[in-house]
C-alpha cells in the first residue's frame, strides 16, 4: 500500500501501517473545536437515570422435584439388610450403599426411639415432599426418656 489512508493520517515510512504520531495528531485536530458534554466547562445541569433490566427466572417444567427420605424408613431398611443376612454388619452395609459407617450408625440409632414416637413418624410416609423431619433433628432425642421424646411430636 503506497500513499496515505486519508488526508489526515499518513503511513509510516518504514511499514504499511499508519504512524501513531500521525493518528494522534489527526485526532487532536478533529477534537480541537469540540467540547465534551458534562465536562467542567459546560454550564448545563444534567440528570442521569439508569434503567436496569433483570432477566426473569426461567423455570424448567421438566425439573424433577426433590423427595426426602423419612429417616425412620431408612433405619428400618438398613436393619432389614443386616437381619436378612445379606451383609454381616454395619460396615458392610456402608460399603454396599457407598456411605460412611458413622452415618449408618446414626440412622440405626433412631430405632431406639420409643415405639409411640416411632409409629407417629412412620405415619408421615416415605418419601417426604418437604424436609419435615431429618435424622439430625431426631438425634438429640434418641437416648432421652419418653417424656422428652414426646417433644418431637410438637415439632411436627
Amino acid at each position: 500500500m503506497v500513499g496515505t489512508i486519508n488526508p489526515h493520517i499518513g503511513l509510516s515510512p518504514t511499514s504499511n501501517h499508519p504512524c501513531w504520531a500521525h493518528i494522534k495528531k489527526a485526532l487532536q485536530q478533529r477534537l480541537k473545536g469540540l467540547k465534551c458534554l458534562g465536562s467542567p466547562d459546560c454550564n448545563i445541569d444534567r440528570t442521569f437515570t439508569s434503567t436496569f433490566y433483570f432477566p426473569q427466572k426461567v423455570t424448567n417444567p421438566n425439573k424433577i422435584k426433590r423427595l426426602y427420605r423419612n429417616p425412620i424408613y431408612l433405619a428400618k431398611e438398613y436393619k432389614e439388610i443386616i437381619n436378612s443376612g445379606e451383609v454381616k454388619n454395619q460396615a458392610e452395609v456402608a460399603r454396599k450403599l457407598l456411605i460412611s459407617r458413622a452415618r449408618i450408625t446414626q440412622i440405626l440409632r433412631l430405632l431406639k426411639l420409643d415405639s409411640l414416637i416411632f409409629q407417629e413418624l412412620e405415619k408421615l410416609g416415605d418419601p417426604l415432599k418437604l424436609k419435615i423431619i431429618t435424622e439430625r433433628m431426631l438425634r438429640p432425642y434418641v437416648n432421652k426418656p419418653f417424656k422428652e421424646q414426646i417433644k418431637i411430636l410438637d415439632i411436627l
